[in-house]
């Protein structure tokens, strides 16, 4: 990285791009609420698009585009590399973490919110490494010029209303369409609709990608990153908000619904149909169980609510899982006897 911008450029960077990706993971995090993923597995989203998949692309980018100028020539490379080179490697790189979920943790993404929630974290790890480099490039540049310079002060100005205004959310987006593919794949039984649905994921968000680099990089019109803003990609991120907060809203009520039938089968206490099928109540919940027996019990108490968010979804999407609802009944199970450990066998509800 250091050899990208200069240690002193990733230290002016690092802070700059961390207050401009917060907001973006609180942004996912609040999607989640309803039905919260394990911190770990979450933090390990970010980590990958924040290490292996943003340094990856710049070695194999900086890779094949030496191999592109070579056989074709520079000005092919010029237009290739942001056409295809970037959005191929990136895309993939980054969805790596979304395969691996889809393989080998696939009864976790149990609906398109979850797809959408694991992707949007891995592109905020992604933008978080190449806005340390932005930013730390840009400073640096402007650093050593002369401060007076009109133009110097435009290339600013411009560079930070980029990163911070019109592009915070682009990483996470695309990776959030690779994620939508892959959510829908993990509900598909058949290997060939899970791989179609993957492959057709990560078709759109490279097609996207390119699209957004070469206007950026390789287009003759000065004014044409803007036009495909507004045309393209304004519309795909508020198509993909509005699908966000239908689901979150779908999700809610579904887990409402289902909270009875989880009390009459002996799963959840009766007493807790009600706190569990509201977000506020939750929040009490856990806020008192914290003010009476700490913050460990409040976070058993919040894994537990989890868990019956997780069985709810899952009883009325995949009924005919055997396996996977014994396996959520019993983490369920594991989850409450947790909770009520950790809160010294105290009444579960005295203060809500």
């Amino acid at each position: 990285m250091a050899t990208q911008a200069g240690w002193s450029g990733v230290a002016a960077g690092l802070p700059l791009s961390a207050l401009v990706t917060l907001p973006v993971v609180g942004a996912f995090r609040w999607l989640d609420r309803w039905e919260p993923e394990r911190p770990r597995r979450l933090a390990s989203a970010f980590a990958w698009g924040a290490s292996f998949a943003a340094f990856c692309s710049i070695w194999s980018q900086q890779g094949l585009q030496a191999v592109v100028d070579t056989t074709m020539g520079t000005d092919v490379g010029a237009w290739f590399r942001p056409l295809v080179i970037t959005p191929v490697t990136e895309e993939i790189l980054k969805g790596l973490f979304l395969v691996w979920l889809l393989v080998y943790r696939r009864r976790q993404v149990t609906g398109l919110l979850d797809g959408v929630v694991y992707a949007g974290l891995v592109g905020a790890g992604f933008s978080f490494t190449e806005n340390i480099l932005y930013f730390g490039r840009i400073i640096t540049t402007f650093a050593a010029s002369d401060t007076s310079d009109v133009k110097a002060v435009a290339l600013l100005g411009a560079g930070f209303f980029l990163r911070v205004v019109m592009v915070p959310f682009f990483h996470p987006l695309m990776v959030a369409v690779f994620g939508l593919g892959i959510a829908a794949a993990a509900n598909k039984r058949g290997r060939g609709a899970r791989l179609g649905l993957a492959l057709a994921g990560l078709f759109v968000a490279i097609v996207l990608h390119g699209a957004w680099d070469w206007a950026g990089l390789a287009g003759s019109d000065p004014y044409l990153i803007y036009k495909i803003y507004g045309a393209v990609m304004m519309p795909v991120f508020l198509a993909m908000l509005v699908l966000a907060l239908v689901v979150r809203k779908r999700e809610g009520k579904m887990i409402a619904g289902a909270l009875p039938a989880l009390a009459q089968d002996g799963h959840v206490a009766p007493d807790e149909v009600a706190p569990l099928a509201n977000l506020a109540e939750r929040r009490r919940w856990r806020r008192a169980v914290r003010r009476r027996s700490g913050r460990a019990a409040a976070r058993a108490t919040g894994r537990y609510q989890a868990e019956v968010s997780t069985l709810c979804l899952l009883t009325i999407r995949t009924p005919g899982d055997r396996v996977g609802l014994d396996e959520q009944i019993q983490a369920t199970a594991v989850a409450r006897a947790g909770m009520l450990a950790a809160q010294a066998s105290k009444p579960l509800l005295s203060s809500s």
